[in-house]
């Protein structure tokens, strides 16, 4: 028995490799021209965000005494802030996969010791999980090595990253187990609200703590440290990268040995503690999570739709409805929220690192620079979320279409309604990301206000584009969201976003290029301004004619 049970687990991996590759060889064979531009557009978002953290590490080694405070305390800040994404990312993540309905029962079934489904499930959520990890934090590291420039430390640097992710990993498996074993199921939503707000408060306190004021420059030292002091503590994880990170940068590679050791056992020690006991109670909490689905009664929403209806108080109430119900299936589905709560956590937490360090940027040109790159981060971030999410919202109505048809209104109005959906989660998080970008650089007034109507435009443009393209060109047929965004619609719907983005961002760039030089309250000159004005007419001029295409055909479309 004890020799059969490496194999069962060899076994579990074999199968989970063989189904990854197939998905993939579909992927490549049915779409090959989407994954193409993903690999593209991830590549060009790395060598984008390695450069940028290449140019502030260059800035900041100009000024050693700022240089030996903001360098550790910039990768102490990330990987504390990565800590918590990532525990509450796997939380998810794990919950999911241990306590959902599509694998786990089929796998409790089978002759497989619970240790051997836990550790199977627990080490295939690391790999999902941690892809945002390596997306941004790669670079930053890689960009201190080149800094540093000692060539062991690009070995060391990966090797602390594959020795920090378990530990959010282990913190998450053992959320996830506490929620499915002691709580219900509303309990759990409550759990989640929670746990943002608590990001919320946790990002509110870091911006606050690395917010300069025009104090002097030690009296202002002094108490940056005092606040930052609660992400430095001996016992945080994210220290030991840190320190260890900042001793490997400066050529001492003993000590960094040293805290790469302490990190890589203690994040073996809590994988096997998280996994021996979830593995030791997994039947007690499946059958407690498994057994509060269903249980009691919902009640029913109020007619103008409840508080998710308060969102659209400016649509018609037909509409107001039709928004609602997609915002609720947004919120109940934790795929969804909680990797754009991930992907602008990250960019909030990258925002909230960038230059208030005093860095030349005026006197460089490079005042508008900085926040333009913001622009081009928010902008491919709304991209990806929209061709994932937001373009197979009106294939999904297939299966209900003919409830539409019966509906006091065309087919073409619901649309609106999924627009109005789109815009609302997609500004919510773009305008507050760009908001603090122009807080945190002291942006003037001018430019603050030209990159917050971009944003508005390059939403609309992009949730225009998924929702009228993917009334062009749906797939009724499909029930899975992957799958729908994968076809020839989603492929299209892809090019033509980054089509759209580029156009919009080489307008704004060749203003900011013009204006590089100008006092950051200045008005810029009328040529400027029409190119800015010329970007966000072309973002809405090309949401439109494909809002109107789509409903076009959406009208005359029969199932």
């Amino acid at each position: 028995m004890a020799e059969a049970v490496p194999a069962r687990l060899e076994l579990l991996f074999r199968a989970r490799g063989q189904a990854a590759a197939n998905r993939l060889a579909q992927a490549v064979r049915e779409a090959p021209i989407r994954i193409a531009t993903a690999v593209v557009l991830v590549g060009l978002i790395w060598l984008g965000l390695f450069g940028l953290f290449r140019m502030v590490f260059a800035q900041l080694e100009r000024t050693p005494l700022e240089a030996t405070v903001a360098v550790p305390l910039v990768f102490n800040f990330f990987f504390a802030s990565m800590l918590v994404l990532l525990a509450f990312s796997n939380a998810i993540i794990v919950h999911g996969a241990l306590f959902g309905k599509t694998e786990s029962p089929y796998l409790l079934t089978l002759p497989i010791a619970p240790l051997d489904v836990v550790t199977f499930k627990y080490l295939e959520c690391l790999v999902l999980s941690s892809w945002s990890l390596v997306l941004l934090g790669l670079p930053m590291m890689f960009a201190m090595a080149v800094t540093s420039q000692q060539w062991l430390c690009y070995a060391l640097f990966v090797a602390f990253f594959l020795a920090f992710i378990p530990i959010p990993g282990a913190l998450g498996l053992i959320l996830a187990f506490g929620v499915a074993r002691f709580f219900p199921r509303k309990a759990l939503r409550v759990v989640t609200i929670l746990s943002a707000v608590l990001l919320v408060m946790v990002a509110v306190a870091a911006v606050r703590a690395l917010r300069l004021g025009d104090t002097a420059t030690e009296v202002w030292l002094r108490a940056f440290l005092m606040r930052m002091s609660f992400v430095q503590s001996a016992l945080l994880p994210n220290n030991w990268v840190a320190a260890g990170i900042d001793h490997a940068a400066h050529g001492r590679f003993d000590l960094g040995l040293l805290y790469l050791s302490v990190t890589a056992a203690n994040a073996f020690f809590l994988s096997w503690i998280a996994v021996r006991l979830v593995s030791r109670h997994l039947d007690a909490a499946y059958d407690r999570a498994t057994s509060g689905r269903g249980g009691a009664l919902r009640r029913t929403a109020p007619a103008s739709g409840g508080i998710c209806g308060w969102a659209f108080w400016y649509l018609p109430l037909p509409l107001r409805l039709v928004a609602a119900k997609d915002l609720r299936t947004f919120i109940r589905d934790p795929a969804q929220w909680s990797q754009l709560t991930i992907l602008f956590g990250l960019l909030v937490l990258y925002l909230a690192n960038m230059p208030t360090l005093r860095l030349e940027f005026s006197a460089s040109g490079w005042f508008l620079f900085i926040p333009f790159l913001n622009l081009c981060a928010v902008s491919l971030i709304l991209a990806t979320f929209t061709c994932r999410f937001v373009f197979p919202l009106v294939s999904l109505e297939g299966q209900k279409l003919w409830l539409m048809g019966v509906l006091p209104m065309s087919r073409g109005r619901i649309l609106w309604a999924k627009l109005a959906f789109s815009m609302t989660v997609t500004l919510a998080v773009a305008l507050s990301a760009m908001t603090l970008a122009a807080y945190m650089l002291n942006l003037g007034t001018v430019w603050a206000s030209i990159h917050l109507m971009v944003t508005i435009a390059v939403c609309f443009g992009l949730c225009a584009f998924s929702v009228g393209i993917g009334a062009r060109m749906p797939m009724f047929h499909e029930v899975s969201s992957a799958r729908i965004a994968s076809g020839l619609g989603g492929t299209t719907n892809l090019l033509a976003s980054v089509a759209m983005v580029c156009v919009v961002l080489t307008g704004v760039g060749i203003a900011t290029f013009r204006s590089r030089y100008l006092p950051s309250n200045a008005l810029p000159d009328m040529g400027s301004l029409g190119l800015c004005a010329l970007a966000v007419a072309a973002a809405v001029v090309c949401g439109v004619v494909a809002l109107w295409a789509g409903a076009r055909h959406f009208n005359r479309v029969q199932v």
